[in-house]
């Protein structure tokens, strides 16, 4: 007969199910409104929904100095060597503890992974080739089309790894939740400042977030099991050259 235990738990392989079902709902939440928005956008030329624009009016007419600052600074996390140390960093820590001299393996993997992300983020941007906000209204000089916005992508894939990485290894519940809302506001604040500083259009930020979900939710298991196996294979290889030797 089974333990009270063993009723609340649910066999061994029920845990793992429902966060498949979970998994797999929610990149397919974010796969359907992210096709939806993208067939919108390409009917329309790239030309921005009344949203966009009455957002985008709204936040030139909020505009500060001290919040500007603020925007630029933090809008200059979202790429470039900020984001792939973090990339990095986020691969290391994903290696297992008991294989840690193979850090550099997770290291290279993130950085990767984000390069493949974004080589799809500005393909799919080159497809789409909307046209960002007017010049006039730009408080910083990006570069390429508007659609996905690339820091909101880039920020986002690189807080979804961190936020996994640092969830499996902390233990308490406060820890946790810090661990996945410090990467998770952050990267909502760099694709806010996209926004605020004139570049993006709102829908563009808001399919920078679906295609990092997407990739992340389908992606990121994946590359975990990647990096505990290369670990695992070359703990294994040493192992064996070193019995030869014997």
């Amino acid at each position: 007969m089974r333990s009270t235990s063993d009723r609340l738990v649910g066999p061994p392989g029920s845990e793992r199910a429902r966060t498949e079902t979970i998994r797999y709902t929610v990149a397919g939440a974010a796969g359907v409104l992210l096709t939806v928005l993208l067939g919108a956008v390409v009917l329309r030329s790239g030309t921005p929904f009344g949203f966009d624009a009455g957002w985008h009016r709204w936040v030139l007419a909020h505009r500060n100095p001290g919040l500007s600052d603020v925007a630029v600074a933090v809008t200059d996390t979202g790429v470039g060597a900020c984001a792939y140390c973090l990339a990095a960093v986020a691969g290391a820590l994903a290696v297992p503890r008991w294989r840690w001299r193979w850090w550099w393996l997770g290291a290279v993997a993130g950085v990767v992974a984000l390069l493949l992300g974004q080589l799809l983020r500005t393909s799919l941007a080159v497809i789409v080739g909307r046209a960002r906000p007017p010049v006039a209204d730009w408080m910083t000089y990006p570069s390429g089309f508007a659609f996905p916005s690339g820091h909101t992508t880039t920020s986002a894939l690189v807080a979804a790894g961190l936020a996994a990485v640092l969830y499996r290894r902390a233990r308490r519940r406060s820890t946790r939740v810090a661990a996945v809302a410090v990467p998770g506001i952050w990267a909502f604040t760099v694709g806010l400042s996209r926004i605020y500083l004139g570049v993006h259009w709102p829908t563009d930020v808001f399919a920078g977030w679906l295609l990092a979900t997407v990739l992340a939710v389908v992606c990121l298991p994946s590359l975990g099991a990647l990096l505990a196996w290369i670990g695992r294979d070359q703990s294994h290889r040493r192992t064996s050259h070193g019995r030869g030797a014997g």
